[in-house]
C-alpha cells in the first residue's frame, strides 16, 4: 500500500489476479448457480453501444476478487483506492480470455485506452456529455454497476466474476450452425457416437443439455424452448422445456394444435408441459426429489431427469418416481443411459425412422450453439459423423 498525496493506493497483483479468473471460470463453466443479478448486469453492460463498457466491467471485478480494497469505479492510482486498471486489463482480463476464447467485444490488447476511459483517473458520468443521451445512459448504468461492484468481498466478487463470464461465454459465442453433409448413420452406431461425444468434452454439462433437447426435438418438433436457460428472468424449472401455445391462441383438433395464423407467440402465450432436466454429474435422489418439487410449485406435471454421469449409483428409478407421484402428483422419468434416451426419442417421434436418422445430428448441431457450447464443438461432432460413416460403409 501506498500514500500518494493523502490518497490511499492500492495494486492487484497479477498472478493471485490469474488464479482468481481461473477459479470464477471453474464456476461459470459448471452448474454451479451463480448470483442473477450480475447475470443480469453484464447482459445489460454487454448491450451497449459502447463495446468499451464490457471489459471495463471485468477488469473491475477481476480487480475486486483480487483486492476487495481497491475502488471499483477507479482508472488510476490517483484516485483513493486507485490502481491500475489499465494493468489488470492488459495484463491479465485481456489474455487469458484470449487464452480461453472468451469474447469481451473488443479485440485490442488494451480496451481501456479507447475513450471515454483513455487517460481519465475514474469513472464518472461527466466523461459522455449530456448531449449525447444514449451513451451517457449507458454509462451511468455501467457506473451503477461499477459501485455494486464496489461493496463485493472476496467469494462474492469471485461469483460476480464467474457470472460475467458465463454470460460473456454465452453471449460472446455467435457461432453460426453448421450444415451437415453426408448420409445417415444406424441407430446403434448413431446412438453410441452421440454417447461418446458429449463425454469427450462435457463443456460444464452443456453437450448433455443439447443432446437432451436435440431427442426432444424428435419427439415433440416446433415445441422444444431452451434458449434463455441462463436468463434470471426464467422462472422454469430445468433446462428444456416441453412448451405448447395457451388456448387463447390455439384450437386442438385430435390432440394437434393448430395456432392462429401470423400470430407470433411470447413466452406469456405459452405453457409449459414438460420440464427437463439434464445432468452430466453424479447425482442424488435428494436432487431428483427437488427437482419434482420445483416442478409441483411450478404447476407443470411433467418432468425428465437425464444423469448421464458413466459413474452415476444406482438411484432406483421406480421407488423415485412412485415418490414424485405420491408427493406431488409429478409424472416423472428418470433417464441414466445417453444410448437408451435417443433410441426411446427416436421410437416415439412422429417422424419416419429415416427422417429421425437423417436429422438428429443436425438438431445436435443446432442445440449446441443454443447452449453455448465452444466454437470447435459442432465441427468436432461432425468429424467423428464422418468418421462413422466410413467405418458404417466397410
Amino acid at each position: 500500500m501506498v500514500q500518494s498525496g493523502g490518497k490511499k493506493v492500492l495494486s492487484v497483483h497479477k498472478d493471485q489476479a490469474r488464479s482468481k479468473f481461473v477459479e470464477a471460470l471453474a464456476l461459470a463453466q459448471g452448474d454451479q448457480h451463480l448470483p442473477e443479478e450480475w447475470i443480469a448486469r453484464t447482459r445489460q453492460v454487454g448491450q451497449a453501444s459502447n463495446a468499451t463498457n464490457t471489459p471495463l466491467l471485468g477488469t473491475a471485478l477481476l480487480a475486486k476478487a483480487t483486492n476487495k480494497d481497491i475502488n471499483a469505479l477507479a482508472l488510476q492510482t490517483k484516485v483513493h483506492r486507485g490502481y491500475s486498471a489499465r494493468g489488470v486489463a492488459k495484463d491479465v482480463l485481456v489474455p487469458m480470455c484470449v487464452e480461453y476464447e472468451i469474447d469481451l467485444r473488443t479485440t485490442g490488447a488494451e480496451p481501456l485506452n479507447n475513450q471515454p476511459f483513455f487517460a481519465k483517473p475514474q469513472v464518472i458520468k461527466d466523461l459522455i456529455p449530456e448531449n449525447k443521451p444514449v451513451a451517457r445512459k449507458e454509462l451511468e448504468y455501467l457506473i451503477q454497476c461499477l459501485e455494486a461492484a464496489d461493496y463485493l468481498e472476496e467469494e462474492s466478487a469471485v461469483y460476480a466474476l464467474a457470472a460475467f463470464l458465463r454470460v460473456r461465454i454465452e453471449d460472446g459465442n455467435k457461432a453460426t450452425v453448421l450444415e451437415l453433409q453426408g448420409g445417415a448413420l444406424r441407430l446403434p452406431l448413431l446412438s453410441r457416437l452421440a454417447r461418446d461425444f458429449i463425454n469427450v468434452n462435457r463443456e460444464g454439462g452443456r453437450r448433455g443439455q443439447a443432446l437432451v433437447a436435440a431427442c426432444l426435438d424428435l419427439v415433440h418438433p416446433g415445441m422444444v424452448y431452451a434458449d434463455a436457460i441462463n436468463d434470471p428472468s426464467r422462472k422454469v424449472p430445468g433446462d428444456v422445456a416441453i412448451e405448447i401455445p395457451r388456448q387463447s391462441h390455439a384450437t386442438v383438433q385430435d390432440g394437434i394444435f393448430d395456432v392462429e395464423a401470423n400470430q407470433p407467440l411470447g413466452p406469456a402465450d405459452r405453457v409449459v408441459v414438460l420440464s427437463a432436466e439434464a445432468k452430466q454429474k453424479i447425482v442424488t435422489q435428494s436432487e431428483i426429489l427437488q427437482f419434482v418439487e420445483r416442478l409441483a410449485v411450478a404447476g407443470i406435471g411433467k418432468g425428465l431427469y437425464v444423469a448421464v454421469e458413466p459413474n452415476q449409483a444406482d438411484l432406483d428409478k421406480s421407488k423415485l418416481i412412485e415418490k414424485a407421484q405420491e408427493r406431488n402428483g409429478i409424472a416423472l422419468e428418470i433417464v441414466t443411459d445417453p444410448e437408451r434416451l435417443l433410441e426411446n426419442a427416436v421410437q416415439w417421434s412422429p417422424l419416419p425412422l429415416d427422417r429421425c436418422l437423417e436429422s438428429f445430428p443436425q438438431l445436435l448441431v443446432q442445440r449446441l450453439k443454443d447452449f453455448h457450447c465452444g466454437k470447435d464443438s459442432q465441427h468436432e461432432w461432425a468429424d467423428m459423423l464422418t468418421a462413422a460413416a466410413s467405418e458404417q460403409d466397410l
